[in-house]
């Protein structure tokens, strides 16, 4: 009887710890936009600097009105046409495209690679693609390199990392994936609340607290 309810409390923690995830990561699913939105700022403030884009920003804003308005197909066909400009609203137009693309994968590796001298913009496809393809192994690969500290990349990386762990049914490596995000320095408030809201329904092993106190004790 006691296996009965030590399984039966096993299935419940399983349970509430993917309803956790759907309510409180759910926009990690449709990451897309929610972080080409938050890039937004930083890529207008870096390439944006003369009036010459007045136009561009009236068509950008027009096409994220579109996509606002639910008219997918004609958003994505503003959005394309912005991109072939190139320009600053070009390079945040690609990642609304790839955003509302069935099958982006090659979007994402061309913005990239056209980006690569660019840490924060050429990674953020890798992420991108990663959320939207948790059964890929190579696309969860990819986030591996982003996971080094002081990486900006790095919470949404280690938590895209630690939902797939949870999935794998090895709930200590997501712990440690969890771990990692509460210490890193780029992480958010909302990343941090996640991160421990996930991490207090997991049962964490003793000895990864233990470690993790023993190694602040030395810094």
């Amino acid at each position: 009887m006691t296996d009965f309810f030590r399984e039966l409390e096993d299935d419940i923690r399983e349970e509430r710890i993917y309803i956790l995830w759907h309510k409180y990561g759910n926009y990690l699913i449709g990451l897309a936009l929610a972080i080409v939105i938050g890039t937004a700022g930083y890529t207008l403030w870096k390439y944006l600097k003369h009036n010459s884009q007045l136009k561009a920003q009236v068509s950008f804003s027009g096409a994220v009105d579109l996509m606002k308005q639910g008219k997918k197909d004609e958003a994505l066909k503003a959005f394309q046409s912005l991109a072939q400009e190139g320009g600053g609203y070009g390079k945040i137009a690609q990642l609304y495209e790839a955003a509302l693309l069935p099958n982006p994968e090659e979007l994402y590796k061309k913005i990239s690679k056209e980006n690569a001298r660019d840490p924060a913009l050429g990674n953020l496809p890798k992420v991108l693609m990663a959320s939207r393809a948790l059964d890929n192994s190579e696309a969860l690969d990819s986030l591996e390199s982003l996971t080094s500290p002081n990486n900006a990349w790095a919470p949404l990386s280690l938590e895209l990392l630690a939902f797939n762990d949870l999935k794998k049914g090895d709930p200590v490596k997501a712990a440690q994936q969890y771990i990692k995000i509460l210490k890193e320095p780029y992480t958010t408030s909302n990343e941090q609340f996640r991160a421990g809201l996930m991490l207090s329904q997991i049962d964490v092993p003793p000895y990864l607290l233990e470690e993790e106190v023993s190694k602040e004790g030395k810094q």
